[in-house]
């Protein structure tokens, strides 16, 4: 059972004592009793109530009981034949003010509420007509001071929670509480808490109705822009550009729309489009954590629009995977923010341990070197070793930049990129040629994080393994599509170590996100590395990046200038 605290003090702990005060007070009372031996002989029933507040019980609603069972064992102690024992009411306090501490006021209420019931139907049964009146006095006040005292111990457990240090213990225990349910409850789902898998499945389980040429599932990013979780059919990026233009179709009433025409923003329509729109598309709202996001589906006149009952069907698959998507949106973020906190443990446990172990090796070799000077054997073979060590620690200054790189905390996936190829070009040996191609939409985090991941994987190999002299990457990032292309002009693939698994994960991770991933041979010699997202876009040439509007941006970061001290 978890420790809990309350204020300063330690609740069962304190429950506890009180337990054994009020169970030593009855035993003394005990032995004044007129029949000592017939009292203490009910005494063990007690000890068998207080040990059911020791019962490692874990949920909470068997939890909120014991004290009621507490209170009844404790009850049938004092009616228990063949006499009654009101010198064992006193013990009533412990499970009420127990109750009262832990749960609040009405199992703090409960209590006495079950004790009465034990000591009427008993105390019918064991008492004397002529002795009943003075058993139900003696019984009526001391369950209205359990009743009392539990209230009072609800107040205090009010008053502590009301503190600002008991409000951090609180949202831990809630955090622990809900975490412990969500352990429980994602082993029992059938399609996971993947927001991707989750929104592919719901449109394949709408084609199912309604045959359609493409369709998506929008939902809000962290800008405020609708994008894509999932995108099926289609050839040309042509969805909404603004969160307006699917509300606008969806209407005030947040019903389905269902319209003649292709789903076009106005901005997007061929102005010498002069033919009657064909087809027709239709918009369902979604809720998802609050905010409004949109099915859409667009087919051509070959497909009748849906009829009313089709559509009722359709929103009611809308309907149901809407809470399956917001609870894998809301894991996704959990997640998200889980792994970046552990990613930087992990680079400050590397900086902070082996990173300053090896840097002070390195200068005890420097001092190697300096008193070295009339063996030249030696002081080569310690200059070697000394740009050894400079290379395990500029790579473990690199891993350490790897583990630190976010996408969150960037204005895009190509800024992220361009800090992490500056930092990696100053430490490489090479020249890094980037072209950047993005509009001011963004992808969802999620996909951000693996496509840079893919990227730094991909940097990496070119920089350990490849020699290259060059290395040239291509961003273009127009969702719900991106493409991420990097080459390098080094040795080229060779035949992979069975102990190496940098390529498996970027299949992992290109696959993870609805990606596809092609490694190939450079005509020339190298590596090319290429990602896709979304649906294809035209091949690009060998110059940049494909055309799309706006201007790409060229950077080009050149190689360190020799003399610089890895170690800094």
């Amino acid at each position: 059972m978890r420790n809990r605290r309350l204020g300063g003090f330690d609740s069962p702990i304190l429950t506890f004592g009180i337990r054994i005060a009020l169970l030593c007070f009855c035993l003394i009372a005990a032995g004044l009793d007129p029949e000592p031996r017939r009292v203490i002989a009910a005494t063990p029933l007690l000890g068998v109530a207080a040990a059911t507040a020791l019962l490692p019980v874990r949920r909470l609603t068997v939890r909120r009981l014991l004290p009621v069972v507490e209170a009844v064992v404790a009850a049938a102690a004092v009616v228990v034949p063949p006499v009654v024992r009101p010198s064992l009411l006193p013990y009533l306090l412990a499970p009420a003010f127990s109750a009262g501490l832990e749960f609040g006021l009405v199992p703090a209420l409960a209590v006495p509420g079950a004790a009465v019931v034990i000591l009427l139907c008993g105390g019918g049964l064991v008492v004397a007509a002529t002795a009943l009146p003075g058993f139900a006095a003696t019984a009526a006040q001391w369950v209205l001071l359990a009743a009392a005292v539990g209230a009072l111990a609800a107040w205090i457990r009010r008053l502590a929670a009301a503190t600002p240090g008991s409000e951090v213990a609180r949202s831990y225990q809630v955090a622990y509480g809900l975490l412990h349910q969500l352990r429980d409850v994602s082993r029992q789902l059938s399609e996971g808490l993947d927001a991707v898998a989750v929104a592919h499945g719901l449109l394949q389980a709408i084609r199912g109705q309604v045959a359609f040429a493409r369709a998506a599932v929008l939902a809000r990013s962290d800008r405020g822009h609708l994008v894509p979780l999932a995108v099926q059919g289609g050839e040309t990026n042509s969805w909404p550009r603004s969160m307006a233009a699917v509300l606008d179709e969806i209407g005030d009433t947040g019903g389905a729309v269902i319209r003649q025409g292709p789903f076009l923003v106005a901005a997007e329509v061929p102005a010498q489009r002069t033919a009657e729109p064909t087809g027709w598309h239709a918009v369902f709202p979604v809720r998802l954590g609050g905010e409004l996001g949109a099915v859409v589906l667009e087919a051509d006149a070959s497909v009748a629009p849906p009829d009313r009952a089709t559509t009722a069907a359709i929103r009611g698959l809308v309907d149901d995977a809407a809470i399956r998507l917001e609870t894998a949106l809301l894991f996704g973020e959990i997640r998200s923010l889980a792994t970046s906190e552990e990613r930087r443990r992990l680079a400050r446990e590397i900086h902070d341990g082996i990173a300053q172990e090896l840097a002070s090796m390195g200068y005890r070799i420097d001092e190697l070197i300096a008193q070295a000077c009339e063996i030249p054997e030696l002081r080569a073979l310690l200059v070697d070793l000394r740009a050894e060590v400079s290379r395990l620690i500029s790579e473990l200054r690199l891993s350490i930049f790897d583990l630190r790189s976010e996408v969150g905390s960037q204005p895009s996936l190509g800024a992220a990129l361009s800090d992490y190829l500056r930092s990696v070009s100053a430490a490489a040996g090479f020249t890094v040629h980037i072209v950047l191609d993005e509009t001011t939409l963004r992808l969802p985090i999620a996909q951000e994080t693996e496509l840079l991941r893919i990227a730094q994987e991909a940097i990496t190999n070119a920089r350990r393994h490849a020699a290259a002299q060059n290395l040239w990457v291509r961003c273009r990032v127009d969702p719900p599509f991106a493409h991420l292309r990097i080459e390098d002009d080094g040795r080229g693939l060779g035949q992979p170590r069975v102990d190496s698994f940098g390529l498996e994960v970027m299949r992992e991770r290109a696959a993870r996100i609805g990606a596809e991933l092609s490694i190939v041979p450079r005509p020339t010699g190298g590596t090319i590395v290429e990602v896709r997202l979304g649906e294809q876009v035209p091949p690009a040439d060998e110059g940049g990046v494909e055309t799309a509007p706006g201007t790409p941006q060229a950077l080009t970061f050149a190689t360190p200038q020799e003399g610089e001290d890895p170690d800094e």
